[in-house]
């Protein structure tokens, strides 16, 4: 778990092999963006984060993406646990294990409520930085071999 804990990015991992696909993991970073506490959303889906002026178009193309276990990178609306709304780059992907199966998912977060329409160059630095993530949480899940996070999922 220490290798997860020094990342330094907004990112949960959600297990797919629990009902609902609940997190497992969250960042202090995610804490600090949310506002949430990991008691508030370890066992939970991250479906908690919308409101009513998330776009239901967005949120169908991520579980598509979830379904066909491949990454996707989308612009959505998602609530603090203030009720406040902040745009939320959001890039999901499968995290596999050593055998090559889908292990969890990982959702790096990045605010850019106060980013304008971004120029082609401009949206290169979030992606690299939400790939860097991906990577390193890729390389601390793998690490773990697995077995370190089934203990953190939240009892009933």
């Amino acid at each position: 778990m220490l290798s997860l804990t020094k990342i330094q990015q907004s990112f949960v991992l959600a297990n797919p092999h629990l009902p609902d696909t609940p997190i497992v993991h969250a960042s202090e970073k995610f804490l600090q963006l949310t506002g949430y506490t990991r008691e508030d959303v370890v066992g939970r889906n991250c479906r908690f984060l919308q409101g009513s002026d998330t776009d239901r178009g967005t949120v169908q193309l991520i579980g598509e993406c979830l379904r066909a276990e491949k990454p996707c990178t989308v612009r959505i609306l998602n609530y603090r646990k203030d009720k406040t709304p902040f745009w939320n780059l959001l890039h999901v992907a499968p995290v596999r294990s050593n055998a090559g199966k889908v292990a969890f998912f990982v959702g790096v977060q990045l605010d850019v409520t106060s980013v304008e329409e971004p120029c082609s160059e401009a949206e290169t630095t979030p992606n690299i930085k939400q790939l860097g993530a991906v990577g390193a949480v890729r390389v601390a899940v793998r690490s773990l071999q697995g077995e370190g996070l089934r203990r953190m999922q939240k009892n009933p």
